[in-house]
């Protein structure tokens, strides 16, 4: 995922430079609120919710680790924001703690992709029937009409990760 590149990039260069800004973290903190956390993470309960009429658990197993993922994903998130605003006002300790909560979300969010990529879609595969495909269909149809992500839009998101990264190319 090119935006976790950029992200990662980032905290790489605020660990090893002087170079790195808060204003960045800020910034890509825009990306994670209004596309991973209001569209994917709302999507992807979906399937969250699909696997719990197939019979698994909420509480544990994969479902529960898909839900603890994303509420780490949050923490850290609020985390990085809150410590980006720290240290643009001068707190030089909330510097080494947006480093940290940007490696805690880089690193729980890939960890997160591959649970996806490798055991939620085969588990979906083997337990949903042809209805239950279509009323996900359905549903993924009715968020993404709801978040509808127009041609601008997506233009946006595009484009604020081509400044992350031009800014994370400035500093090195």
């Amino acid at each position: 995922m090119r935006f976790l590149d950029a992200f990662g990039g980032g905290a790489a260069v605020l660990s090893s430079s002087k170079h790195a800004r808060p204003g960045f973290f800020i910034f890509a903190h825009t990306f994670i609120q209004e596309y991973i956390e209001a569209g994917f993470f709302k999507r992807e309960n979906l399937l969250i919710d699909a696997l719990e009429n197939s019979g698994f658990s909420r509480e544990g197993g994969p479902i529960g680790a898909m839900i603890a993922e994303q509420k780490k994903c949050r923490e850290a998130a609020e985390h990085i924001l809150n410590a980006s605003k720290g240290w643009q006002d001068g707190d030089e300790e909330a510097r080494g703690e947006v480093g940290w909560a940007v490696s805690e979300y880089t690193s729980t969010l890939r960890q997160h992709m591959d649970r996806l990529k490798n055991l939620i879609f085969p588990l979906l595969e083997q337990n949903l029937s042809p209805e239950d495909e279509h009323r996900i269909s359905e549903g993924l149809n009715k968020i993404t009409f709801e978040n509808s992500l127009k041609k601008d839009e997506i233009d946006k998101y595009t484009k604020l990760i081509a400044s992350l990264e031009d800014e994370l190319s400035d500093w090195k």
